[in-house]
């Protein structure tokens, strides 16, 4: 089920995953400032456009913005399956640092 809020600390922390400022972010997608900063803020729910855009420039699925599982990799959702809902966008942080270490 889609979350305002999680969607919104999704966004973040891929931001500063990529070491990126709001204000870069604005610049590189054409995004206002103020929408990104609703966004990660839970306050407004991205439009199909912005999503993709968004999707594209951080490198991962609109799928996971939106609902924060990855349905690229199914073993990954198979174990994500059997967590609680609000402890997924942790275990997925650490899991993306693993694939970064290995990668």
């Amino acid at each position: 089920m889609y979350n305002k809020t999680s969607c919104g600390e999704r966004l973040k922390m891929l931001r500063k995953k990529k070491k990126k400022t709001q204000e870069m972010v604005s610049r590189e997608t054409g995004i206002s400032t103020d929408t990104i900063r609703k966004l990660e803020q839970g306050r407004r729910a991205p439009s199909v456009g912005v999503v993709d855009l968004l999707a594209d420039y951080y490198g991962v699925t609109a799928d996971y913005i939106i609902s924060g599982i990855n349905r690229q990799n199914p073993e990954v959702n198979e174990m994500m399956s059997g967590i609680p809902k609000e402890k997924r966008a942790k275990v997925q942080k650490i899991v993306d640092e693993i694939k970064e270490l290995i990668i």
